[in-house]
């Protein structure tokens, strides 16, 4: 019983046998390799189609403004939600920034949606949109 249990006599040599290495040979470890540089190519993809959406959506909005009041002011919010909701579909990358990105303009879509349903007396400012699509541009040209 006490061979089995792996307890010994009192006797500490080594065996005889081949001694198993204790840790795994350097060459079998795989080296490290850098994260590659820039945009994944379903980035830069995502980055062109989001960019189509927003000029799509843009364009559409302003077609709305020219309803006038008070029906414009619902089809241009339309117009605003129609478009965040289609951004959001594009907010799935690798990237952390440009999903960020992504995400900043479909809010300051929303925003302005919001903005128009309430039937102001003029037009809302565009500021925060175009600042939005300024920082998706920037995250979609990273290297």
């Amino acid at each position: 019983m006490i061979v089995m249990s792996g307890c010994g006599d009192g006797d500490d040599k080594p065996s005889a046998g081949p001694a198993a290495p204790s840790a795994p040979a350097a060459t079998s470890v795989p080296p490290v390799t850098p994260a590659p540089a820039g945009l994944d190519d379903a980035t830069r993809t995502t980055c062109a189609k989001a960019e189509k959406d927003i000029t799509a959506a843009l364009k559409e909005a302003a077609e709305a403004e020219k309803i006038g009041p008070p029906a414009g002011h619902s089809a241009v919010s339309a117009q605003y939600s129609a478009g965040a909701a289609t951004l959001y579909t594009h907010a799935f990358t690798s990237s952390d920034e440009v999903n960020g990105a992504v995400k900043g303009v479909a809010t300051a879509m929303t925003d302005l949606a919001d903005t128009w349903a309430e039937a102001p007396g003029k037009a809302p400012s565009k500021a925060d949109l175009t600042a939005a699509r300024a920082k998706l541009k920037t995250a979609c040209t990273a290297n």
